[in-house]
């Protein structure tokens, strides 16, 4: 096959998704040590370029994208590091703290190549190749180049390695906080025996969620801090009443005091007095 040499870390969810697509445009070889080439393939089209070490994957590649857990990535970057070529473009996609992309530059670039920090901000399975992923560091705008030209949806934003990380762990911040806040909540309104009311409210308000709707969360908790307070305090004891763990109703309550103290973070339009 022509085109380019293209090596494939982990096979995860995203990895997978990621192989599928990109086997039948490229010359794939992908590594995962849970998946040695002689295991029984696990799912649809692994893998006709699976192989059996990180350095068989990654030796004489043009592009290395890491798809590995955030806690295995740097492990992988350090055992690829010595098996790059100079030049080669090494992605690394994994959700990893913005110090650990930079010290996977770091890495990748004492070795000559070519580093760039790349984040899902959608989940895989839902749209395939075409997953939105941004990338930032030296690497950016060739991996975006390479992705654009195999159906992948790469957005450079400039900036180094670490950047990209940092919008997607932002996101998460706001939308595993969500989640864990919803199961939460919906726990101790089956406690109550008000799961079915709740869950009505909770659909209602998260549908109905716009600019307006998110400026008032922020703005009434500047203007009424300390009721909003006393407020979650209360909740946190029906929750302990209800052998509900409060962890996150604790924590509101925490954040609304330092709101008190402190005042708002800045955001646009915003007033952060306390």
């Amino acid at each position: 096959m022509e085109g380019p040499q293209v090596a494939l870390l982990g096979l995860g969810e995203a990895g997978r998704v990621l192989a599928d697509g990109l086997g039948p445009k490229v010359r794939l070889r992908a590594y995962d040590p849970a998946y040695p080439p002689s295991a029984p393939a696990k799912g649809p089209g692994l893998l006709d370029g699976l192989v059996g070490s990180n350095a068989e994957a990654v030796r004489g590649a043009d592009v290395v994208i890491a798809v590995t857990t955030g806690a295995d990535s740097l492990a992988a970057c350090a055992e690829s590091v010595p098996h790059l070529r100079p030049g080669v473009l090494y992605a690394d996609l994994s959700t990893a703290a913005p110090g650990d992309k930079r010290e996977i530059a770091a890495l990748v670039e004492a070795a000559g190549a070519v580093a760039v920090d790349g984040a899902i901000m959608a989940p895989v399975p839902l749209r395939g190749l075409a997953t939105p992923i941004l990338a930032s560091g030296a690497g950016a705008e060739r991996f975006a180049a390479f992705a654009g030209a195999h159906g992948m949806d790469v957005t450079p934003i400039g900036g180094e390695a670490g950047d990209a990380a940092a919008r997607k762990l932002l996101r998460s911040v706001l939308v595993k906080g969500l989640s864990a806040l919803a199961i939460e909540a919906q726990g101790a309104a089956e406690a109550a025996g008000l799961a079915e009311w709740f869950w009505e409210h909770l659909v209602e308000t998260v549908t109905g969620a716009d600019e307006r709707f998110v400026r008032r969360l922020l703005e009434g908790a500047g203007q009424h801090g300390v009721r909003r307070v006393h407020e979650m305090d209360a909740a946190t004891r029906m929750l302990e009443e209800l052998d509900v763990p409060p962890t996150m109703t604790a924590a509101t309550a925490a954040t609304l005091r330092r709101v008190t103290e402190n005042g708002l973070p800045p955001f646009p339009g915003g007033d952060r007095s306390p």
